[in-house]
This record gives C-alpha cells, structure tokens and sequence, in this order.
C-alpha cells in the first residue's frame, strides 16, 4: 500500500507498510462486506507469514466467521534460494485457518489465474450450498438476475452508398 504521510515537508508518496496501525484503520473500509480473501505472503519474507493470523482474525471479526471465504497465497514461488516459509508449514497453517493454499509466482506466472479462480468458484460453491447466505443491502456478492440482464439492440447496417 502507499500512502501519503509528511517527510520532511510536503506530503509525499512512500510505502506503508501493512502492519503499520495507520494502515489497518484505513483496510477497515476496504474489506467491509468483502465475501472472499486472498490473504497473500511474501514465501521469501518469514514476517510477512507471521502476520497472516492477524489479518485473518482482523477480517474474520469484522465479518463474522461464517461470511468470508479465504485462500492463503505463498507468493514468489520462483525465488526458492531465498525461501524462509516452507509449503509445508504454509499449508499446516491454512488447514489450521480452516482454508486452502496455494504458491503463486508473477515472475513465471505460476497459478496467478488459478489464485482468483480458485477463490471465486469457492465462493460460488458456498453460495450454492448455502454456506454463505445473501442479505439485503450487502455489498459483498451482488446476484444479477436474468431479468436484469440488459438486452443489446442488434446493431443497425450502416445506409449503402447510393447505387444509381
């Protein structure tokens, strides 16, 4: 995240970190009503790892248990002479949470797609299975039903030049 804070004078761009307290009153809003997570870690970055329960509790309290769908992500699978979190121990974490995970690499776009695929069809499944019950005026999923659904007019033929 970049947020603008004072450095020695105007207001200027630089990262704020997400275990900053600033930076956590500010996600607040973001994930209200969110119905499914990606709760990413840097596989290189052992802190990073550590935080994972925090924010898992931070969304699941602000949600309730039962509303949320979450992926643990493991990214920069690629650098692998610099991993501090091992797959294993990543995913005794996400089966204690109570979710699945995955690695993922931007660099050789390994299960990028699959990340968000995954999550997504999920969510779809809690949805199906009544896991995850729609309430009114919620923001976090919003069902657009066939009779919502806008009918595009079919396209008419541009005028022909004239063939006298």
């Amino acid at each position: 995240a970049v947020g603008l804070v004072p450095v020695g004078g105007p207001c200027r761009h630089r990262p704020l970190p997400a275990h900053c307290p600033s930076f956590r009153c500010i996600t607040r809003s973001f994930y209200r009503n969110v119905v499914g997570v990606l709760l990413v870690f840097d596989v290189t970055n052992r802190k990073s790892f550590e935080h994972i329960c925090d924010w898992h509790q931070e969304v699941a309290a602000t949600q309730g248990p039962d509303k949320v769908i979450f992926l643990l992500v493991g990214h920069k699978s690629d650098l692998q002479s610099t991993r501090c979190v091992s797959a294993q121990e990543a995913e005794e974490l996400a089966a204690s949470l109570g979710m699945a995970f995955m690695e993922t690499s931007a660099k050789n776009n390994y299960n990028v797609d699959l990340a968000f695929s995954t999550l997504a069809d999920t969510i779809q499944q809690a949805l199906e299975q009544g896991d995850i019950k729609l309430e009114e005026d919620w923001g976090g999923v919003r069902l657009i039903h066939e009779t919502q659904v806008l009918s595009i007019p079919p396209r008419k033929q541009p005028p022909r030049p004239c063939q006298c």
